[in-house]
């Protein structure tokens, strides 16, 4: 979610504000931006609370294998992700997985 929101944010901020009002009960005063963010925390709350493992560190996996993580999501996996949410390329994966850990 984060990475979407700063790679694409005329996009995605006014979604995830969305969400943030419709499902999380937030007040559209404070904003789309506000919104925004405070969607993704208490989204990321709402996981933690249900003791939902956060993080790649918490499974043993570093960083070793990102480059060849990234290349079979690209190849193996499906779509065009140059025209998902945020478009993606194999830095943007890095980019996800170093934020994982």
């Amino acid at each position: 979610m984060r990475y979407c929101l700063e790679h694409n944010p005329a996009v995605v901020a006014p979604k995830f504000a969305q969400y943030g009002v419709n499902v999380l009960g937030f007040n559209p005063a404070d904003g789309v931006d506000v919104n925004a963010r405070k969607a993704i925390e208490r989204t990321a709350d709402f996981f933690r609370s249900l003791g939902i493992t956060q993080t790649l560190r918490d499974f043993g996996i570093d960083d070793t294998h990102f480059g060849e993580m990234a290349d079979h999501v690209l190849t193996a996996w499906f779509g065009d992700y140059s025209k998902s949410f945020a478009p993606i390329d194999r830095a943007g994966i890095i980019e996800i997985l170093t934020a994982s850990l």
